[in-house]
């Protein structure tokens, strides 16, 4: 029977931001594919004020790390949310560099 399990990052602070990601990623043991509802509205120049360009490389890294692990690397992300737009293409192609 198909099922899909839906986690949101929760974080008040960058640091338990990324340790809650990582906490999620690490239970997740088999899956077809890894799915990123990608907001950039997290970022500190967002209204999210948490986040910095160089952190949305980090979590492309770790979604690729758990995708190879669990899923033969298959993953894929979609643009959801990031208004600031100074700094969303920035955001964005960090993001990129992580995945790939």
């Amino acid at each position: 029977m198909p099922q899909v399990s839906y986690f949101h990052v929760d974080g008040r602070s960058r640091e338990e931001y990324l340790d809650s990601l990582v906490g999620r990623l690490s239970t997740i043991k088999d899956c077809d594919i890894v799915a990123v509802s990608a907001g950039f509205d997290r970022h500190k120049r967002d209204w999210g004020g948490l986040l910095t360009t160089n952190d949305y490389e980090t979590i492309g890294k770790m979604i690729k790390d758990c995708a190879e692990k669990v899923c033969n690397g298959r993953r894929y992300a979609v643009l959801e949310g990031g208004y600031n737009h100074s700094v969303l293409g920035k955001n964005v192609k960090s993001l990129l560099i992580g995945v790939m």
